[in-house]
């Protein structure tokens, strides 16, 4: 930013009307000589003690922003307006030109129909036709080696790829909108790929075998160090030292957390309240057998309510549905209950919750669910725990189906992303419990698609470009720096 004067100016929590309680997400404002963003910029990585490609990251955002100063943040102009576009708010409309920055984070399970349906938005709401309505800056985060898209495809792959078979809500129209999101995302040529472990920094072994598993090198000699270093049969999980268990199974899922409920309630000793769901049989009433089953469903992606919630105050608790974005409260936060949980159990935003079972094989009657959209956090899925660090962690390398060897029921091969996903949770090897054995195929040969693998190397060319071009306007401006004025 534009320096205002010599010293820098920093707010203390004494100079601050907010109190601790009060206080929530803020930011740092200082003033200080710097001329432009670029060189308030290299104070910055240097105190924050960026290593070289974080650094260059960084440098070019502050880069990109005296470029948008020096044209004082002019876009080319575009006024082709659709018919769609007298429908947008004049407000929102107002919002989105002042927007200057566009952040997209876990660009990994973005799908490329929604970065289509997002890049017509904001085509509309700034009214240009220009990429993202000419938002000067657009940044995506994230780590192709994690979970890819739920419900769409991958934003680095052309549609040619894909095999389209596998689900028929794959149409035309559907496939033209993947193909224009691909197209838009190769336009992306700046790229910085942050090849450092920055969470296992510390632990050397740990750093080495994640490198192995993203190179997809991985071998028996890795299966051998986390089966000596963090199995031990028969071994109990130690719910009392605040250890998260995950697992790509929500079977496992809902009973872990009954488990470590009960855990909880004997460690605090306290009271354990057990809530039931209110259930509505649409039909005729169910058997016992039925009612039992339908009991038996805990929460998942399509029913964000469990037919069972077991609490103790102070428990953690995963708020598994977006229901009340007026209480700062999104999807995955974890919170933990305390006294005022009475209070919350009974709020009036719960009156209305109402989410329909799907029908299984042995289920003969529709029923509808009411309840809370909250589940214990002790255990959870994989998907849950992708961008968060876990100090202690009981990891299941497992797939999330089962499937027969020999005539027995066993687990599908744990998923290339998941298996990354898991082990890079945890700063040390240390803090990585496994609650069964590793087998060979989990890890062993157990790599990304090739097309993946060719997209990412794709990157890493355009990132090694990116980096030199950096360096050499860096060289440029710090002998410019050092010539006599």
């Amino acid at each position: 930013m534009t320096g205002f004067g010599e010293d820098e100016v920093e707010m203390t929590m004494a100079d601050s009307d907010e109190t601790a309680i009060d206080a929530g997400a803020g930011m740092d404002v200082q003033f200080g000589p710097s001329t432009s963003f670029l060189a308030a910029g290299k104070v910055l990585a240097t105190r924050l003690t960026l290593n070289k490609r974080q650094s260059i990251a960084f440098l070019i955002i502050c880069r990109q922003l005296d470029l948008m100063q020096q044209t004082d943040g002019a876009m080319p102009a575009s006024c082709a307006s659709s018919s769609a576009e007298r429908f947008i708010h004049g407000q929102s409309r107002m919002d989105w030109q002042e927007k200057d920055v566009l952040v997209i984070d876990e660009v990994s399970m973005l799908g490329a129909r929604t970065l289509h349906a997002v890049n017509e938005r904001l085509r509309r709401l700034r009214g240009s036709r220009q990429d993202f309505g000419g938002i000067p800056i657009v940044l995506f985060c994230g780590d192709f080696q994690q979970f890819r898209p739920v419900q769409e495809r991958s934003i680095v792959l052309p549609s040619a790829a894909i095999s389209w078979d596998v689900d028929n809500s794959f149409k035309a129209e559907q496939r033209h909108q993947h193909d224009k999101a691909h197209a838009l995302w190769k336009r992306f040529t700046t790229v910085v790929m942050l090849d450092e472990q920055m969470r296992a920094a510390g632990d050397p072994e740990l750093q080495r075998l994640l490198k192995r598993i993203r190179l997809g090198v991985q071998d028996r000699t890795d299966l051998n160090l986390l089966n000596s270093r963090c199995y031990r049969e028969g071994r109990r999980i130690p719910w009392e030292t605040g250890i998260t268990v995950v697992t790509p199974l929500n079977r496992n899922r809902w009973n872990l957390n009954m488990e470590a409920s009960l855990a909880f309630r004997v460690q605090q000793r306290s009271t354990m309240r057990i809530f039931i769901s209110e259930h509505k049989w649409k039909e005729e009433l169910p058997t016992e057998e039925e009612a039992i089953m339908i009991l038996n469903q805990g929460d998942d992606s399509a029913i964000p309510v469990p037919a069972v919630f077991m609490f103790v105050a102070g428990m953690p608790i995963v708020i598994v549905d977006k229901a009340y974005p007026g209480h700062r409260i999104s999807a995955d936060m974890t919170i933990h209950f305390g006294p005022p949980a009475g209070i919350i159990l009974e709020s009036e935003t719960t009156r209305y919750l109402h989410f329909c079972q799907r029908k299984r094989p042995w289920q003969r009657n529709d029923v509808s669910r009411k309840g809370l959209p909250c589940a214990a956090a002790f255990a959870c899925t994989d998907y849950k725990v992708q961008g968060k660090t876990l100090e202690r962690v009981a990891l299941e390398l497992r797939g999330t189906r089962t499937t027969k060897m020999d005539g027995t029921v066993v687990p599908s091969q744990c998923d290339p992303y998941g298996l990354y996903v898991q082990l890079s949770r945890c700063r040390t090897l240390d803090g990585i419990m496994l609650v069964s054995k590793v087998r060979d195929r989990d890890l062993v040969g157990n790599r990304v698609p090739e097309e993946m693998t060719a997209a990412q190397a794709r990157l890493e060319v355009l990132s090694e470009r990116t980096v030199e071009e950096a360096l050499r306007w860096l060289d440029g401006d710090a002998e410019e720096s050092r010539r006599p004025g």
